[in-house]
Order: structure tokens, then C-alpha cells, then sequence
């Protein structure tokens, strides 16, 4: 019955070790994982639109901490069926906006996704976008993988400054020239 008893209590021990080892192990692989984390995002925000429009716009900060060039492929959302990556350009005194593949971020540096530059396009919103409200973006990188954040909606104002050079034009075929993006 000794035998027995010690068995259990060594059986006991070292199945609490194993256990113990096993958290450490994991806090340490979370600790590790968030050191390793080269891309980081603030300040992200969804421009507010009017009940009738159909797009709004996305804009955020990307920050590249690591030593080799990122670059953002694509973005989703739940408030929206598709979200693109555009940039405006101007062009004979007109701007206009074009998407792109991805929006390159240097290494150790960052990219702004702001109105009248890189942004991203929400498209065929699935609800309107309230004052306050907050949605999921998820990001992928190329080489980061995906960064999930979380994007307030805010009064963007009307792009009126770009206006003054020129209309707002699209080059993917919509014909809207007074969107604010």
C-alpha cells in the first residue's frame, strides 16, 4: 500500500510539473510573439457618410518596426462587402483616385493612409457608418501576416482642398466626381 501511495504522489508531482512547464512555455511564446511583432497601427478611422451613400473611406497609420520593407495587400471589414486599397494622384490639373495593389511601409519607418494620398475604399457598405461607432479592420501584410484593429467613426470633412484644383475623378470607373474620399 506504501509503494502505492508513493506512486500516486510522484505521479501526482509530476503531472503538476508538466502543467506548470507547459504555462511557462506559453507565456513565454506570447511574450516572444509580441516582441516579434513588426507592424503596429493607430489612429484608424472611418470617414461618417450620409445614410444614402454607398463607400466611405478608411484611414490609419501603419508603423514598421522591423528592418525589412512591409507592404499591406489587402484589408476586410464587416461594414463594408469590399474594401480596396486606392491612392489619388493628380493629372492635368485633375485628381484622381486609382487603386492599387498594396501600399508599400519602409522598413523602420511608416505610411500614412489619409485622405488625398494612400487610403482604403469601403465599398458597398453592408450598414451606414454611425459617429462613434467602431469597426474590425483586418490587415494583411506580405511579410507581418495579418494586424486587426479597431477603427472609430469620425467627421472627415469634405475634401473641398482638392476640389480647388480640380474635380474629384475616379479611374476605375465610377463617374462620381463629389465622393470625399
Amino acid at each position: 500500500m506504501l509503494k502505492h501511495k508513493n506512486y500516486l504522489n510522484l505521479l501526482t508531482l509530476l503531472c503538476s510539473l508538466y502543467v506548470l512547464m507547459g504555462c511557462t512555455k506559453d507565456m513565454n511564446h506570447k511574450h516572444h510573439a509580441h516582441m516579434k511583432k513588426t507592424i503596429h497601427v493607430h489612429g484608424a478611422w472611418v470617414r461618417a457618410v450620409p445614410p444614402v451613400s454607398h463607400m466611405s473611406a478608411a484611414y490609419l497609420t501603419i508603423m514598421n518596426h522591423g528592418d525589412k520593407e512591409d507592404q499591406l495587400l489587402s484589408v476586410e471589414t464587416k461594414l463594408a462587402k469590399v474594401a480596396e486599397l486606392h491612392n489619388v494622384r493628380e493629372k492635368d490639373g485633375m485628381m484622381s483616385m486609382f487603386p492599387v495593389q498594396f501600399v508599400p511601409v519602409t522598413a523602420g519607418g511608416s505610411q500614412d493612409l489619409k485622405p488625398g494620398s494612400y487610403h482604403i475604399m469601403l465599398i458597398n457598405l453592408n450598414k451606414t457608418p454611425k459617429l462613434g461607432e467602431e469597426y474590425e479592420l483586418v490587415l494583411t501584410f506580405k511579410n507581418a501576416g495579418i494586424v486587426k484593429t479597431r477603427a472609430t467613426v469620425k467627421e472627415g470633412g469634405s475634401m473641398q482642398k482638392m476640389e480647388k484644383h480640380g474635380a474629384m475623378e475616379h479611374d476605375h470607373g465610377s463617374s462620381d466626381s463629389n465622393d470625399d474620399y
